[in-house]
């Protein structure tokens, strides 16, 4: 009897030593597979914020453009696309220091758009510190990345 309760404990402290050793190694690969698919999220992540960045200068970039052609009318029409796209931008960011130099940027909305819509000759001035602030703040951000 004492023989039997000492053959049945070794079977199940074998039964269990083997399903530990079957079981962390499996453990540790998931886990390490689990890691290496954060680091391409996160670079996909970061590559998107850098298109956003690019497109907002594309947008700030064509109005100044039509701008100095002294389109007026698709100048506006470019700056509500830039604004809309800055918008956009301000409500997806996470990082709060470029969330806060966006909302500058957004808050020159209203005096651009009026100086456009007047037809300004006032109106590149106006947008000249706009257009460089906008590549100021996307180049340090893309860069920080």
């Amino acid at each position: 009897m004492k023989m039997i309760k000492v053959h049945v404990t070794l079977w199940v402290v074998l039964l269990v030593g083997g399903f530990l050793l079957g079981f962390i190694p499996e453990y540790s690969k998931s886990r390490e597979l689990q890691r290496q698919l954060e680091s391409p999220q996160k670079t996909i992540d970061e590559l998107k914020v850098q298109i956003q960045m690019g497109e907002l200068r594309d947008a700030v970039g064509l109005m100044y453009l039509e701008l100095s052609r002294q389109n007026f009318g698709l100048a506006r029409d470019d700056a509500g696309a830039y604004y809309n796209k800055l918008k956009d931008f301000i409500s997806e960011t996470n990082d709060p220091a470029l969330k806060k130099s966006l909302t500058e940027l957004a808050a020159t909305q209203e005096a651009l758009t009026w100086s456009l819509a007047t037809a300004s000759a006032n109106s590149m001035t106006l947008a000249q510190p706009i257009v460089l602030r906008t590549f100021e703040i996307t180049k340090n951000a893309s860069g920080a990345k």
